[in-house]
């Protein structure tokens, strides 16, 4: 799986990469689980879910394991930012 098949364009590719390269080693584990097995995650930062993120929010795949690392990061932020909508 690349970012170019989750349809990203071009002048977000680098930027996205090396946020995923800097996640959470929690985070980025599942998130490498999920490119080489499809496996969905259940981890949950913040009462905050992959599944939610996708689900409520329509984030693509890679968004929402960013948004779970942002939660680990910087938690208050994140979740105020998720609860007002903000993807």
């Amino acid at each position: 799986m690349t970012l170019c098949a989750q349809d990203y364009p071009d002048y977000m590719l680098e930027q996205t990469a090396d946020k995923v390269e800097r996640m959470d080693e929690r985070i980025k584990a599942a998130f490498e689980e999920w490119v080489d097995s499809n496996v969905i995650p259940t981890i949950e930062i913040e009462g905050w879910s992959y599944n939610k993120l996708v689900e409520k929010f329509k984030m693509r795949p890679v968004a929402a394991f960013l948004a779970l690392d942002w939660l680990t990061r910087e938690p208050e932020k994140a979740s105020k930012a998720l609860k007002r909508g903000i993807r």
